[in-house]
């Protein structure tokens, strides 16, 4: 099973949104950890969610947004919303009082408990987790902590690896010098290393970045299976060549998605998600950036879906 962890942004939301109605996420189940303190978009994408009997995590403490730290603001959000198809995630970091009590008072199952690297109390995680309410539990890199890793696979919970694998560069334009190359391999081996299930943040870092300012070039993050490296999964920077100024990027947006339409059909590559750029490009329009990364982040949850179901 892929958990892939996204942030409420719209463009994110909007792609779970269009899957869930594809009915693609059978075996994709999203950690989404809410950024606004608005729930207007939570709101929608819930009713979607429920009209197709899908259910997400939704982190209850964001560490990033708007709303951060061991608050209500969600778990009350969750409690009061009519056909609530959300199931409760808590990012653990030393703060095992605050968990068990939100359990306790709002009646919680089947909770999963996310350690990122913001804890030290590694024993009191192991005996939070060993709680009935905590289904699932997520670390990220385990491999930095073995005793923990250890125990927590003796506790017969679904454990799911999380790894942070996206390299970004400090300028879009430093991609153009990027050659393809291996993205990840946890898909391959995550059974063999007694996990449950893997995740990663897809094809954007973990660090957590609103907005920003207008691109001097614009890049399309492609991943795919790679048949002639046994199946790992790759990626692949499509970047726009005229990167000399901030204008025109709808002209560079064109240069990018020539590159990157012409890879899909040669691989092949076909999905909804490279469909769309396609029919952007075909029509010579440019979507904005929020929606290019709709496509690049509906693309990698489809060739891991597409894998998994072939493994199956």
């Amino acid at each position: 099973m892929y958990y892939p962890y996204l942030r409420g942004r719209q463009f994110e939301l909007i792609t779970i949104r269009d899957l869930a109605i594809e009915r693609a996420l059978e075996k994709i189940t999203p950690i989404i950890e809410p950024v606004k303190k608005s729930f207007n978009s939570l709101n929608l994408a819930n009713s979607v969610f429920f009209e197709n009997d899908f259910s997400p995590f939704l982190i209850m403490n964001p560490l990033v947004g708007e709303v951060v730290g061991d608050t209500e603001h969600f778990l009350k959000y969750i409690e009061e919303l009519d056909n609530s198809i959300y199931r409760p995630a808590f990012h653990y970091s030393d703060n095992s009082e605050y968990i068990l009590r939100c359990i306790e008072e709002y009646k919680l199952e089947k909770c999963m408990v996310i350690g990122l690297d913001d804890f030290t109390k590694e024993n009191d995680l192991i005996e939070l987790c060993s709680n009935d309410s905590i289904s699932h539990i997520m670390l990220l890199e385990p491999h930095r902590y073995r005793s923990l890793d250890r125990r927590i696979k003796d506790l017969n919970k679904v454990y799911i690896r999380l790894d942070d694998l996206f390299e970004r560069q400090q300028k879009n334009a430093d991609y153009l010098e990027i050659p393809a190359h291996k993205f990840s391999e946890e898909h391959l081996y995550y059974k063999d290393d007694r996990y449950q299930g893997f995740a990663d943040f897809t094809i954007l870092p973990k660090e957590y970045l609103e907005g920003g300012s207008v691109p001097r070039a614009v890049v399309i993050n492609l991943t795919y299976i790679n048949k002639d490296m046994n199946d790992q999964i790759w990626i692949r920077h499509f970047t726009s060549d005229t990167n000399d100024s901030i204008s025109n990027v709808q002209g560079k947006f064109a240069e990018a998605t020539k590159k990157a339409v012409g890879f899909c059909e040669n691989l092949p590559l076909k999905n909804s998600g490279t469909e769309e750029l396609k029919k952007y490009y075909e029509e010579s329009k440019y979507p904005g950036l929020g929606t290019v990364k709709k496509i690049t982040i509906k693309n990698h949850l489809l060739i891991v879906k597409d894998y998994l179901d072939k493994k199956s």
